[in-house]
């Protein structure tokens, strides 16, 4: 029984690390994942605005045209003026046309105003592609690092499957069964060790029967808390070492 013992938590000990390896992958995995996403969010932002200084040299090309009109009303204004035949109409076109001169003044400030804007928003829009740009190439790199990470964890995942195959041979079906079952419904953790009386995944005592039938290592004994296999734990550990497959 105690051999028995021995190769369960071995096969534990095997099974955690997988399941360690397992998880780091899809944690790996994740960040790449992630940070597309990122990128995305940002390729997003820049198409935005991109579609907003579309927009905005739009509507300068309007405000140009507005002052093109203006133009065209004082030049056709001052026509008329020259052709005046009297003061009075002369000083009314001058009139006029001071008024016009005066919008089109304003109007110009507004153009140069939104020029400025526009450049901005110019710079703005370069400096986001070339943070998109720069975020690319990170992610890339990122990607082949993770690549390789997760090559490097399939390779121990292999060598760790391959030596839990040859501790599974050494167990009967029944007991096996149990391990699998407690395995699936215990968060991975079948086998418990006993310190004090108190099982190490429960920390739930155990009666003084329970410990003489670990003693006694005819049979598995089973908490009656958690429902897990137990051992005598007495704070060495004759595992051998897996660490470095």
């Amino acid at each position: 029984m105690t051999e028995k013992i021995e190769v369960l938590r071995r096969l534990q000990s095997i099974d955690t690390k997988i399941k360690r390896l397992e998880g780091d992958k899809l944690y790996r995995s994740h960040d790449v994942e992630k940070k597309k996403d990122e990128i995305k969010r940002k390729r997003d932002t820049l198409a935005s605005i991109v579609a907003e200084t579309k927009n905005y040299q739009k509507s300068i090309g309007l405000k140009e045209l507005e002052l093109k009109t203006k133009e065209e009303e004082i030049h056709k204004l001052s026509v008329q003026m020259n052709q005046a035949k009297t003061n009075k109409e002369f000083s009314a076109f001058k009139t006029e046309i001071g008024g016009k001169e005066a919008d089109k003044s304003v109007i110009e400030d507004a153009i140069l105003g939104m020029i400025t804007k526009y450049e901005e928003m110019q710079q703005r829009q370069r400096e986001f592609e070339k943070e998109i740009e720069h975020e690319e190439v990170s992610s890339k790199e990122l990607q082949k690092k993770v690549e390789d990470n997760i090559k490097e964890m399939d390779t121990k995942i292999t060598a760790f499957k391959e030596k839990r195959n040859k501790y599974t041979s050494l167990l009967d079906d029944n007991t096996l069964q149990q391990y699998n079952r407690l395995v699936s419904h215990k968060d991975g953790i079948a086998v418990a060790g006993i310190v004090n009386k108190v099982c190490q995944s429960c920390f739930m005592s155990v009666t003084s029967q329970t410990v003489n039938q670990l003693m006694s290592k005819k049979e598995l004994t089973f908490c009656h808390s958690c429902g897990r296999i137990l051992y005598l734990d007495d704070g060495s550990d004759e595992l051998e070492d897996i660490e470095n497959i």
